[in-house]
């Protein structure tokens, strides 16, 4: 059996014409990382559910 996909041709890749620059400045995401780490609040509830969650019998 032959495959006939060649792949995007060099000349149209996103990479060539395209910087990989975020939008987000990294000092910015920085300061919010480092916030959400020290925030004691995350630690005393649970915003969403835990792995063990999904093997757990719902008691309806």
């Amino acid at each position: 059996m032959h495959s006939t996909y060649s792949g995007m041709p060099r000349t149209t890749r996103m990479s060539a014409t395209h910087t990989r620059v975020g939008l987000t400045d990294p000092a910015v995401i920085d300061a919010w990382v480092s916030r959400r780490i020290q925030d004691p609040s995350l630690l005393s509830t649970r915003s969403e559910p835990s792995y063990a969650d999904f093997f757990t019998a719902p008691t309806a």
